[in-house]
């Protein structure tokens, strides 16, 4: 089963708007101060390659207990200290979350019974955005009973619709009947750049998925490998706005 994703859930907070396109120097604008990125270095002496080309150095670490690994991907919450280049600064950590990054699952890769894991339960997705030329990274919603009860999520490519010049992913969800009583929130990075055929370096992609309206819905946009970057839409669920979400687990 180490093809499934898992991931902790966050600590609840608000539903912020979406933009028209998805773009990850606009990630900024949702969560100020708030970086996606992978650690560079030692617990003694490192800094976060964010997701949006900037470099994070680490002068100040106040989440001194997070196991500081180097070429961990964290979502780091920050507050600057100087800016020591045009795309570096000088940094005091805040906190740090563990960021679980998976490789995208093949169906002819899977047995019949992992097909049958990986669910058919609808999911919505409230932000996402192509991040570092490598990751597609995605905030999204579900409903939940028991915060404790594990969920599974997981980006399966169609290898039948798929072509050379554009890939079809969809984002599955199983919530193994738990009943939907609350709103959970959650965030994931797949590595998606292997979708990216030989001798390319960039894309179309297009991320399918089926939200609690019960209609399926997608969004396109040009992956671009490295620190290239491009956009597509989608669309918030109605009425998501003032509402706070549980912390709830996903694997």
């Amino acid at each position: 089963m180490n093809k499934f994703l898992k991931i902790t859930m966050l600590a609840a907070i608000p539903l912020w708007g979406l933009t028209s396109c998805l773009d990850d120097n606009k990630y900024a604008y949702f969560h100020p101060n708030e970086s996606w990125g992978t650690i560079v270095g030692t617990p003694e002496n490192f800094k976060i390659e964010t997701d949006n080309g900037n470099t994070l150095r680490v002068t100040e670490n106040l989440d001194p207990s997070f196991p500081v690994e180097d070429s961990l991907r964290v979502v780091a919450t920050f507050t600057p200290l100087e800016q020591t280049g045009e795309n570096s600064f000088d940094i005091r950590v805040n906190a740090m979350k563990k960021l679980l990054t998976k490789m995208p699952v093949y169906l002819s890769e899977l047995t019949p019974d992992e097909i049958d894991s990986l669910g058919t339960d609808p999911i919505d997705i409230e932000n996402a955005w192509f991040g570092a030329g490598e990751y597609l990274n995605i905030e999204f919603i579900i409903f939940v009973n028991d915060p404790q009860k594990a969920h599974f999520l997981n980006l399966v490519v169609d290898e039948e619709k798929s072509t050379p010049e554009e890939v079809f992913v969809t984002l599955r969800h199983n919530a193994f009947k738990d009943e939907t009583r609350q709103k959970g929130w959650g965030r994931v990075s797949f590595d998606i750049a292997g979708l990216v055929p030989a001798g390319k370096d960039q894309i179309k992609v297009t991320l399918q998925w089926t939200g609690y309206s019960g209609v399926p819905d997608s969004a396109s946009g040009i992956f671009k490998l490295r620190e290239q970057n491009s956009s597509f839409s989608v669309t918030r669920p109605a009425g998501s706005n003032d509402v706070r979400t549980k912390s709830v687990t996903i694997r």
